[in-house]
């Protein structure tokens, strides 16, 4: 997927979302121009996000997803979640083939509160 088709889907996302039906051209424009601006990864990882729907996800599965190891996507993620764009779900998960008995918190997309 092209980043201009990807930027394209989470425009048409936060446009569906962030405005209620009835607003006015202007004023999705005039809301779209001081919302921030989110890199090529950010929306990877938000696009992510919102096709793991309800399932959610951790930043292991995330960090599986995208092949990286570093914190290269839970700090995209952490700042997604300060956007408001992706909330902790309140549940944990534990991945016992990691050889720990860790809690992971998952994340959804905001489109998935219930």
């Amino acid at each position: 997927m092209k980043f201009t088709d990807a930027l394209q889907n989470v425009m048409n996302i936060q446009q569906r979302t962030m405005f209620p039906h009835q607003a006015k051209k202007t004023s999705i424009e005039a809301a779209l121009s001081v919302h921030p601006k989110l890199t090529e990864k950010a929306i990877e990882v938000l696009e992510y996000a919102y096709d793991m729907g309800y399932q959610g996800f951790t930043d292991v599965d995330l960090s599986r997803q995208f092949d990286c190891q570093t914190s290269t996507y839970r700090s995209i993620r952490s700042r997604l979640e300060q956007l408001g764009l992706i909330v902790m779900s309140g549940h944990q998960v534990k991945y016992p083939e990691r050889g720990n008995n860790c809690n992971h918190s998952l994340f959804i997309h905001k489109d998935f509160v219930r």
